[in-house]
Parts: C-alpha cells; sequence; structure tokens
C-alpha cells in the first residue's frame, strides 16, 4: 500500500472528532468521575478562558489528529501493512495512549498557561490525578482513535 496524505488527514479528522463523543458524553453522564475537559485544556495552553477557547482547543486537536493519524499511515507503511488496519490501529492507538499518557505527567505551570492559572488542573502521569475514570476514559477514546484511524484509512488509501 503506498502512503496517501489524504487519507491519513481524513482518517484522522474523522476518528479525532470520534473520540470527543465519548469525552463528553462521560463528561456530561459523570462530570465528578470525568473530570478532563479535553478541548479546554488545549485551549488554555495557548490563551486564557474566554470564548475562543474551546474553538482554539479545538483546532489542536484536529491538527493533532491529522499529524497521529499520518503517523499510523507512516509506520502501515514502514511495516509493510495492506490490511487488518483496524487491529493494527488498535495497537497503535495503545501505544499513542502511553505516550500521551506519559505526556500528561508533564503537563505542569511551567509549560501549560491553564495550570498556571489554576483554571485546569493538572492531569498527571495517566491522568491519575484526575481519577480512574478519566485514566479509564483516555485509554478507551486512544484505542477508538487508532482503531478509526485503521478503519478509514484502509477504505480510503
Amino acid at each position: 500500500m503506498e502512503y496517501n496524505s489524504v487519507a491519513a488527514i481524513v482518517s484522522g479528522l474523522i476518528a479525532g472528532a470520534i473520540m470527543l463523543v465519548p469525552i463528553y458524553l462521560g463528561r456530561m453522564m459523570m462530570p465528578d468521575k470525568m473530570r478532563m475537559d479535553l478541548l479546554k485544556m488545549l485551549g488554555t495552553m495557548l490563551m486564557p478562558v474566554s470564548g475562543m477557547t474551546y474553538g482554539v482547543g479545538l483546532m489542536i486537536h484536529a491538527v493533532m489528529s491529522m499529524i497521529f493519524a499520518s503517523t499510523h499511515a507512516a509506520f502501515y507503511l514502514w511495516l509493510d501493512l495492506d490490511d487488518d488496519l483496524v487491529v493494527w490501529g488498535l495497537l497503535f492507538g495503545a501505544v499513542h495512549w502511553i505516550g500521551a499518557s506519559i505526556f500528561f505527567g508533564m503537563i505542569g505551570p511551567s509549560i501549560h498557561r491553564g495550570v498556571r492559572d489554576g483554571t485546569v488542573e493538572p492531569p498527571g502521569f495517566f491522568g491519575l490525578n484526575l481519577g480512574g475514570m478519566t485514566v479509564t476514559g483516555v485509554l478507551v477514546v486512544h484505542i477508538l482513535f487508532g482503531l478509526f484511524v485503521g478503519l478509514f484509512y484502509e477504505a480510503l488509501a
């Protein structure tokens, strides 16, 4: 299979949008258990809380989704994978979760404006500062992201 940047970008945008659904459904149904507000956390990296915070967070998330889906596609090419990309996407999603969860531990006042201002809680490694349900939710949405990148990339490439 040849690398297809359009398929990677489209797959990333769709998978990134899909992963927002369980995040915000979980926050609506269990706000005390699902404490990570992803778009607010991303938006407040660059700006104080305002009417544009969620829009900026959404743009950051969309760009990250395109980059990570392109990375998935590059690994598919590098590993010479042509089919079963859904299964490989599950594996890549789990690896992505580990990397993102380690990065969460590095989010602190020195690098995150929202944490410094007290507008968002520092998630801690694997999101542990935000509770077990958040940790589980972060795992699930990263696996979903990998699954859907694999599904849509295989269908579109």
